[in-house]
């Protein structure tokens, strides 16, 4: 993604001082800004970062933050350029104001006026990044699985002094384990193997998942009106016919739709339809009487259920307890075999005597844990039998228990419905308002008892599912995990050949997971970076992978990441920072590390230049550092920015 820098700005507390640009030339190359201790070189990430919307400001304090009132960045877009000012915070830990400008050319305003928050400015950033709104898992509400956001990617832009020589972390903002955790998250999405198509298509099986599940809970619903009426409807039949509407009589109980189609016959009668008779009253006595019968018999079969399932329930018991036994038993006699495979040499493995009578009494423990293994193998047959029957009783009684239950719902109604309006219930005005009731039940049920149409949605639904869960599988984003990680490590490992490590043909491994490298040694072991010895590997580990990860950004094209690399001081593990001095000369730096370290310091140039020469997409480097031209003079494609020393520093002396 072409987001390269422009320029870094500085706006001064005191109006009558012009504002301090470092303009930053190449954007597909390495630029560096190089100096004495103490001239604001490892201030340049924390400005930049700080511009980009970071949590807090961690510009040092002291001299840049007493004489800065604004600091700004200009970056370069493809086809635009975007101003990101901030102002200094003073005693917060940071501050909202910031000034926002972008347009084909932008001009440098000559002192900065707030007219945007940093809030609105992650809103922009995150659409100028094209990062999706959609978190990582949309059925967690974890802040862990949140959206992808442009700060997350700025791991992979800075590599600070704290850092780029660092055995526990590689990448910038990690020590802090709220970062760490994110990153971790985002990783497929970052190495592509989780793409914004992804991220839809999970947000949208989620959804129709809620759905399926809401249109299952008003389907069962409405099965559950349905069984109800399925015990409901022979009353209404058996009223009818003791209110002389009909002379139906339901043969099988599965008869439902014939039930069904003859009280809508019923219900278009009028109560001069009705013909009372003698015979259909009896019949409904008789119903009752059989009924309370049918009660009777599941009660009675009921109670053998329970008793039979309270006696298997014992069983069970008994029989975990003598399993339980037999295991302590096998393990009390398990030594018996070991000890009587070593009887063979006659010696006694505990006291190293001689023992004639050793034999016997090994066979006797022998053969008694042989038969103990019997034992809990009968055991085990039986118990497999004895659960298959313990759940078929267990389906028995709920089977019984629902009968019963719907039995006693019949008697209930039937009786209940005898004894109200008992002077009415035979009367013509009786009988209107019994087929009004009626109508309204059959209503009410033709109203929410046509399933067909829920049916067929939730197919569609579960069908839709189906092919989202096939895109969403394991296996191909594993693949597409592991095919990026293969191409990050190869280039890697091609890079660190370049650097001075001291196993270079050591392959090395990086993990997702930890957000570190592990390297293969000679002798088969695996170790973590921190396991690894010298700070010199560390840093040439870090350069390659951080290497590695641009390439792999700029190439594929996959989530936009700015194609920026800035390194603070990656020569600081070969000078000897105690000695280095405040306004030194380069002469004097220079003399103060040996050939043997040049020669190592020379190589991170070189493979920095050689990464330009053979990348196929630009990348910006940008590298503040002590070494001189006479360690990376010699080298193409580097750009000395800026030289600070003496009184040329990142703050002009006449600011303080």
């Amino acid at each position: 993604m072409k987001f390269s820098i422009d320029s870094i700005i500085l706006w001064p507390k005191k109006e009558e001082h012009d504002y301090r640009q470092v303009k930053i030339p190449l954007s597909n190359g390495v630029n560096i800004i190089t100096g004495a201790s103490r001239t604001g070189k490892s201030a340049i990430i924390p400005i930049i970062d700080y511009c980009l919307g970071s949590d807090e400001c961690t510009i040092p304090v002291g001299v840049i933050r007493n004489t800065c009132e604004w600091f700004g960045v200009l970056f370069d877009l493809s086809n635009e350029q975007i101003l990101l000012c901030r102002r200094e915070p003073g005693r917060q830990n940071s501050t909202s104001d910031m000034y926002f400008a972008r347009g084909k050319t932008v001009t440098i305003p000559e002192e900065p006026v707030k007219n945007i928050a940093v809030e609105q400015i992650k809103n922009v950033l995150n659409e100028v990044f094209s990062l999706p709104f959609i978190g990582m898992d949309p059925t967690s509400q974890d802040r862990f699985l949140g959206r992808p956001s442009y700060r997350d990617l700025m791991a992979f832009v800075f590599q600070p002094q704290n850092v780029i020589a660092n055995n526990r972390t590689l990448f910038y903002n990690n020590e802090k384990m709220e970062h760490k955790k994110k990153l971790v998250n985002i990783f497929p999405y970052v190495l592509g193997a989780v793409t914004v198509e992804t991220l839809s298509s999970m947000q949208e099986r989620d959804r129709l998942k809620k759905e399926r599940d809401r249109l299952a809970r008003e389907l069962r619903n409405i099965k559950d009106v349905a069984a109800g009426w399925k015990q409901e409807i022979l009353t209404w039949l058996s009223q009818s016919r003791e209110l002389g509407l009909t002379d139906f009589i339901s043969i099988k109980d599965d008869d439902f739709g014939l039930q069904i189609e003859e009280l809508k016959k019923i219900a278009r009668k009028s109560e001069n339809d009705s013909s009372i008779m003698a015979n259909h009253v009896q019949d409904t006595s008789d119903e009752l009487v059989q009924l309370r019968q049918e009660e009777q018999n599941l009660s009675a079969e009921l109670s053998a259920a329970q008793k039979r399932h309270e006696a298997m329930r014992i069983l069970d018991d008994s029989k975990k307890s003598f399993n339980s036994s037999l295991k302590i038993q096998l393990n009390r006699l398990d030594i018996s075999g070991w000890l009587r495979s070593l009887t063979k040499e006659a010696i006694c493995p505990i006291c190293g005597g001689v023992h004639s009578e050793s034999d016997a009494i090994l066979d006797e423990l022998y053969d008694a844990m042989s038969e103990l293994e019997k034992q809990a193998g009968t055991v085990g047959g039986i118990s497999i039998s004895f659960e298959r029957e313990f759940l078929i009783v267990k389906a028995q009684i709920d089977d019984l228990a629902a009968k019963l239950a719907a039995v006693r719902k019949r008697i209930y109604v039937e009786s209940a419905k005898s004894q109200q309006n008992a002077s009415v219930k035979y009367t013509l005005a009786g009988v209107a308002r019994f087929l009004g009731r009626m109508e309204f039940a059959i209503q009410t049920y033709e109203r929410i008892g046509n399933d067909s149409e829920l049916e067929e949605r939730l197919l569609k639904l579960n069908e839709r599912i189906s092919e989202l869960d096939k895109s969403l599988s394991d296996s191909a984003r594993n693949t597409r995990l592991s095919g990026a990680l293969a191409y990050i490590q190869q280039t890697a490992n091609s890079i660190i050949r370049q650097l001075d490590v001291e196993s270079p043909d050591d392959p090395l491994e990086f993990i997702p997971a930890d957000l570190t490298i592990r390297v293969q040694s000679v002798s088969g072991r695996s170790n973590y970076l921190w396991e690894i010895g010298s700070a010199s590997n560390w840093l040439a580990y870090h350069i390659a992978i951080s290497l590695a990860f641009q390439k792999f950004f700029q190439e594929r094209e996959g989530i936009s990441v700015p194609n920026v690399l800035l390194l603070d001081q990656p020569s600081q593990v070969y000078f000897p920072q105690k000695s280095l001095k405040e306004g030194s000369t380069a002469e004097e730096d220079s003399k103060l590390i040996d050939d043997e370290d040049k020669l190592a310091v020379k190589k991170i140039f070189a493979a920095l230049t050689n990464y330009i020469k053979d990348a196929n997409a630009p990348l910006q480097i940008i590298v503040m550092e002590h070494a001189d031209d006479d360690i990376w003079g010699e080298f193409e494609n580097i750009h000395l920015v800026e030289r600070w020393r003496g009184n040329k520093k990142l703050v002009p002396s006449e600011w303080l």
